[in-house]
């Protein structure tokens, strides 16, 4: 395998390892930015990859990658379920604090 694609590779798990790190942080503005790193990498790694070691190697860090977008997939969903039960709650609590103020307005 030439020097050149193990050195992709490399920059490729680091990056992908960067972007674990992000979406673990919830850290969404730098996850963006490093998953336009890590498209830039796999498109040059798919050019530079020459023989079936090297894809196989490839197909198994896209592999790594497309759970990682699983990942960010599950928090993402995970958060909105999160966001909107906190919504509900508050939508809930500003109509007994309405429901208070009308009944208190009739006394």
């Amino acid at each position: 395998m030439e020097m050149a694609v193990v050195d992709e590779n490399q920059n490729i798990l680091a990056v992908v390892g960067q972007l674990k790190n992000a979406i673990e942080n919830e850290k969404w503005d730098e996850a963006k930015t490093i998953d336009k790193n890590i498209k830039t990498n796999i498109e040059r790694a798919i050019l530079n990859a020459e023989n079936d070691i090297e894809k196989n190697e490839l197909i198994g860090l896209l592999t790594k990658i497309q759970s990682l977008y699983k990942l960010l997939i599950a928090n993402t969903e995970e958060s909105r379920a999160t966001f909107s039960a906190e919504l509900k709650r508050i939508t809930g609590d500003r109509k007994v604090a309405n429901f208070y103020l009308k009944s208190s307005l009739y006394k």
